[in-house]
């Protein structure tokens, strides 16, 4: 059963915490009694706007725009650009918390260009590191990561130590999301190490419960808890209860993961209590999942459909879609443990609809294989048959976007090393400089410098180039396995299910009623599968990537081509045989000959040989 980790996975704004966004009715009213003082000065004026706009972010985000856009207003009445870019950010802090990242981004980005034409460098690395933020939202990842890094390089030459350190931080939530789990334990290990240096004590917590996830996702429990058990005294002092949320649901999680059931209960309830304190429905429901996931395990399944049910109810009624089908899911598996088949099969519906809703592979996938357990259990062969179908493509998908992510992973890596080897090429020009104190031995030096630059973008193009044509000749390579694939896989479907409908002529003839109407049932379904093109589709998703614009020229060339005719011309560009493509196309071996002949004569070409010639030259 799929774990839902806790949400604390995400990055961490720069400027603002708990503290800063928690409403403090003294500061409040402060800021309310400056407002209204006749002879308050126009900056300071922004400024009061602005802080008050950020104490209402989260509890009331309507009156925060209010605010804020007061402080814009006299921002731009006295033409004061950091007082314009100040209010910006704001706007992007309140849209942040309302979970609406375009908007966020929107303002971010204004604040950011603000920043830089009046050359405010803190401004634009803040600016730069809340983007980052909200790329990670957006799922956005590799543009996160660039964010980061140019904001963790203005933060450094500021000696911004702890504002440097966060860029680190974040940098490793961005390769977790992107399951770099290695990556993700690097930075976070880094930044654990300079926390320390710097006396950070929620710094040191935090990284600590960034790396048990880690371990926790690689069901490395002991490790786990041994980072959780770390992380806790940092935590207590900080005074964070939401952190310490997070470390107690971990050290639940972990010690289910170790059969400590017992443990794991007590810890998860801790965290429940801590969250039912914070009034957050969402975070509450997702404990409580995790409780009837522990039950489940226990094999307590009344239990765990009461946790669950719990769950959903504290789900808003739009979104949290993947939480909800893992869920359903959840309570459809305790259902059918209790033998209710009708129930688990309604909630298992119930979980294929939100898996798609969060168009999430996985949920998805989890969601058929119960409705195929269910199927199996009520001996409906064709239902299980369709579900188990669905399986197989969705852990198709699923294996090409890894095969994807690491295609990716590669290209940045490249890029990563690539930007690291220019830097050090200008800090070791720079010191050579520094180190001549006559013009014409630092002009000499200069001048080997640039020629040792030039040779170096030289040879750095052509290892470029010999990359990437690595990286595409893989990717080619992985697709033509793909096509081959599906084309099998369509040839191995119609040979089977030919062979089936042979094998069911016999009863034809039974004077059992019955089994006249099942019979034409079947062959209605194998006459539909037959003629599905969901496998078509897919191979010509595949066909397309490995022959591009093959389709586009045909028709530009040949406009009368019929779509049957363009898919016996893809089946002859991958070399198919004669009887592969019958099987295929559900014809004898004879129509394909026929079907030969008809193209050639329509596309007036002389021969078979000049057919098959101009088909694969395109």
């Amino acid at each position: 059963m799929k774990t839902f980790y806790f949400g604390f996975c995400l990055s961490i704004l720069l400027l603002l915490n708990s503290r800063a966004l928690a409403q403090n009715l003294n500061k409040i009213d402060s800021l309310q009694k400056l407002i209204n003082t006749p002879k308050t000065a126009d900056t300071t004026l922004i400024k009061a706007y602005n802080d008050l706009g950020i104490q209402h972010a989260t509890s009331n985000p309507i009156l925060a725009k209010q605010n804020i856009n007061k402080a814009l207003r006299i921002a731009h009445k006295i033409k004061k650009p950091r007082g314009i870019a100040g209010a910006n950010n704001c706007l992007g802090v309140v849209y942040y918390y309302q979970k609406e990242y375009d908007s966020a981004l929107v303002y971010f980005n204004k604040a950011y260009k603000i920043n830089t034409e009046m050359g405010h460098s803190w401004g634009q690395a803040s600016a730069l590191h809340q983007i980052g933020v909200v790329q990670n939202h957006l799922n956005k990842y590799s543009k996160a990561i660039n964010s980061f890094q140019k904001a963790g390089k203005v933060f450094k030459s500021l000696n911004d130590s702890l504002s440097y350190i966060k860029t680190i931080e974040n940098i490793g939530v961005s390769y977790n999301l992107m399951k770099y789990q290695k990556k993700g334990l690097e930075r976070f290990l880094s930044a654990n190490t300079l926390y320390k240096q710097l006396h950070n004590t929620s710094g040191i917590g935090r990284t600590y419960i960034h790396i048990s996830q880690i371990l926790i996702k690689q069901k490395e429990y002991e490790k786990a808890l041994s980072y959780l058990k770390k992380s806790l005294p940092h935590i207590h002092s900080g005074g964070n209860k939401r952190h310490l949320s997070v470390v107690l649901n971990n050290i639940g999680i972990s010690q289910r993961g170790l059969k400590n059931y017992d443990d794991a209960l007590a810890y998860l309830q801790k965290s429940l209590a801590l969250r039912k304190e914070k009034g957050n429905s969402k975070t509450v429901a997702v404990i409580q999942s995790e409780i009837g996931n522990t039950y489940f395990e226990m094999e307590s399944y009344v239990e765990a459909l009461h946790y669950q049910k719990k769950a959903l109810q504290n789900y808003s009624i739009k979104g949290s879609y993947r939480q909800k089908a893992t869920s359903y899911n959840s309570i459809a598996r305790s259902f059918l443990k209790l033998n209710q088949i009708d129930s688990a099969k309604s909630n298992a519906t119930k979980a294929l609809s939100s898996s798609k809703k969060a168009s999430d592979l996985e949920t998805e996938t989890e969601a058929n294989q119960t409705l195929a357990s269910i199927a199996e259990r009520e001996e409906n062969s064709l239902a299980a048959y369709q579900h188990f179908k669905n399986l197989s493509i969705l852990k198709d998908s699923l294996k090409i976007i890894k095969q994807e992510e690491v295609a990716k992973e590669l290209y940045a890596k490249y890029e990563t090393k690539q930007k690291e080897y220019q830097i050090n090429i200008l800090q070791q020009l720079n010191n050579k400089i520094k180190q001549r104190y006559t013009i014409l031995v630092s002009a000499l030096i200069l001048a080997m410098a640039l020629l040792t630059v030039g040779l170096l973008i030289f040879i750095k193009k052509i290892k470029h180039t010999s990359l990437e044509k690595e990286i595409l000749d893989r990717e080619l390579d992985t697709k033509k396995k793909e096509l081959t694939t599906h084309s099998l896989h369509l040839v191995k479907k119609n040979k089977v299910l030919e062979s089936l409908k042979e094998e069911v002529e016999h009863i034809r003839c039974s004077e059992d009623q019955n089994a006249q109407f099942n019979y034409l049932k079947l062959i209605q379904t194998i006459n539909f599968d037959l003629s599905d093109d969901t496998g078509w589709e897919n191979f010509k998703r595949s066909f397309e990537q490995v022959h591009k614009d093959f389709y586009s020229i045909i028709k530009s060339k040949y406009p009368n081509v019929t779509s049957n005719e363009l898919r016996l011309m893809a089946l002859l560009k991958i070399n198919l045989s004669s009887k592969e493509i019958a099987s295929i196309l559900n014809i004898t071996q004879e129509g394909v000959r026929k079907a030969r002949y008809r193209l050639r004569k329509k596309l007036d070409i002389p021969s078979n040989k000049m057919l098959m010639d101009m088909i694969l030259n395109i």
